[in-house]
């Protein structure tokens, strides 16, 4: 189960304002095997994002302000940091950002022991790696067309996890342009509309990238979708694994995979009411400018678990095939197994061309899924105090018991 022990802090400023941890010898900086706090997270890593580090080995600071910038704060301990750094938080905090951090190589946000609160703005990670973010909550109240968590710009070992994500005019999670070796685990997701992609299409040729993005590894486990519209998650290229999933209540579709993606989804829960009311603010805002709300599609939302496969980009590849001479496909390789519908949820995705997906090449914690191992992902998931109860591995050829 998840530890939230401690050392006991003592504090030293620092001449950034913010302070580091003095007292204690198992606690000094971030060494796993001496330091409670550092290994009882670090022995929760799973799937292709199991190798970040994060701030191990380095220093430990503790943010003590809930300014935007300055002495103290979260930004400062992030910009300042040089090497490995571990950040913890002296109190419950609501810090209202300016602009977005971004957050370099070597970094531990670690939330866990306080409520923290981001609004408006969330966290850049670009040409980062080893980097854990673990207990925020991340609300962009609509107000800015950025991102709660941006991965890009190749970026790899990547560990995002008990995480509250809401309300963004872009996404909540990108990870694109050749990031790799990412794992999302129990973050709840709602009251978004495009909630999550993985790779970003940006030239009308849509494989003019492919090289570069089909390296892209991602899992996705234990993860809450809850009164979102759409792309939960929408996967394009890269490979993705999504196990032990809850969706529930989407207002247009729930996942997506095309353009020979290979992913293998097992375990996961998919729940839709038809009857139910519209929880959508008056319009999403887009970058585009149109006003959009999804609430006539409810109705039909229980036959859309997911798209049908490739349907999400079949339009522009058509279109676009006779100029670019496509030798790949828009479906993606689908290896589709032991998922669950319960309400109204239909099943949409089914195998495609499955021996092109791949076991994943770790050990992994799988659920049968019932209907309570969903109610133990709407209890657990997102910026939650309570521990998940622990769940068993795997043997040793690194698949699932």
């Amino acid at each position: 189960m998840r530890c939230l022990a401690v050392c006991a802090f003592a504090f030293a400023a620092t001449a950034s304002g913010a302070a580091v941890q003095a007292a204690g010898p198992d606690c000094k900086t971030s060494a796993s095997a001496a330091c409670p706090m550092v290994s009882s997270l670090l022995g929760l890593r799973e799937g292709y994002g199991r190798k970040a580090a994060g701030g191990l080995g380095g220093k430990i600071v503790v943010v003590s302000s809930d300014a935007d910038a300055g002495p103290g704060t979260l930004r400062a301990a992030v910009e300042q940091a040089h090497g490995p750094t571990w950040i913890r938080f002296g109190s419950d905090m609501t810090i209202r950002l300016q602009s977005q951090i971004r957050v370099p190589s070597g970094i531990t946000i670690d939330g866990r022991g306080h409520r923290i609160t981001l609004l408006d703005y969330g966290l850049g990670i670009y040409r980062s790696h080893d980097v854990i973010i673990t207990h925020l909550t991340i609300d962009g109240q609509l107000k800015t067309f950025s991102q709660a968590v941006n991965i890009a710009n190749g970026s790899h070992d990547v560990w995002l996890d008990h995480l509250d994500l809401s309300r963004f005019a872009d996404r909540l999670v990108n990870v694109k342009n050749g990031s790799t070796d990412v794992t999302l685990s129990w973050v709840k997701f709602h009251d978004d509309d495009k909630v999550m992609l993985i790779n970003n299409i940006t030239s009308k040729n849509l494989y003019a990238h492919y090289a570069r993005d089909a390296a892209a590894r991602v899992t996705i486990h234990h993860c809450y979708f809850l009164d979102t519209v759409q792309r939960n998650p929408r996967v394009q290229f890269g490979t993705a694994h999504l196990f032990n999933n809850l969706l529930e209540n989407w207002d247009f579709y729930g996942m997506s995979f095309s353009l020979e993606a290979r992913a293998l989804v097992e375990g996961n829960i998919f729940v839709n009411r038809i009857d139910r009311a519209c929880k959508e603010p008056p319009f999403f805002p887009t970058v585009e400018g149109v006003q959009r709300r999804y609430c006539k599609y409810i109705p039909h939302t229980a036959a859309r678990s997911a798209l049908e496969n490739g349907e999400s980009d079949r339009k522009n590849y058509e279109r676009t095939l006779p100029i670019y001479h496509y030798t790949r496909g828009y479906k993606a390789f689908l290896r589709v197994r032991d998922n669950l519908y319960l309400g109204a949820a239909k099943p949409v995705l089914r195998d495609y061309q499955p021996g092109k997906v791949s076991d994943p090449p770790y050990c992994y914690g799988y659920q049968a899924p019932t209907q309570a191992v969903a109610d133990g992902i709407r209890r657990y998931a997102g910026n939650t105090s309570a521990d998940p109860p622990a769940v068993p591995g795997c043997g040793p050829e690194g698949r699932r018991p």
